[in-house]
C-alpha cells in the first residue's frame, strides 16, 4: 500500500524546484514571495473567516489542494490567530 501511495504521489504531484523554472515561473515565484501592501489594508476578523468557512458544502469534494472544508474549520478551530492572519 506504502509503495502505491509513493509512486501515485511521485506521479501525480509536481516537482516544485526554483532551479527546474522557466523565467516566467521565476517571475511569479518572486511576486508571490513579495508581501503585498496596499495602502488601505484591512485585516479579516475571527468572526468574518469564521463565517465564511461555516458556508462551504462540507458534501463538496476538495480541490486540487485537497483541502476539504473539514480539514480547513479543523485547522481554523486549532490555529485560529495564525488562520485568520493568513
Amino acid at each position: 500500500m506504502e509503495i502505491t501511495i509513493s509512486q501515485m504521489i511521485e506521479y501525480f504531484v509536481a516537482e516544485d524546484s526554483e532551479d527546474r523554472e522557466v523565467a516566467h515561473h521565476k517571475q511569479v515565484w518572486v511576486q508571490a514571495s513579495a508581501p503585498l501592501q496596499t495602502t488601505n489594508d484591512v485585516g479579516f476578523t475571527r468572526h468574518e473567516v469564521q463565517a465564511i468557512l461555516k458556508k462551504f458544502d462540507p458534501r463538496k469534494a476538495p480541490g486540487e489542494d485537497t483541502l476539504s472544508s473539514e480539514i480547513l474549520m479543523h485547522v481554523f478551530r486549532t490555529f485560529t490567530t495564525a488562520f485568520t492572519q493568513i
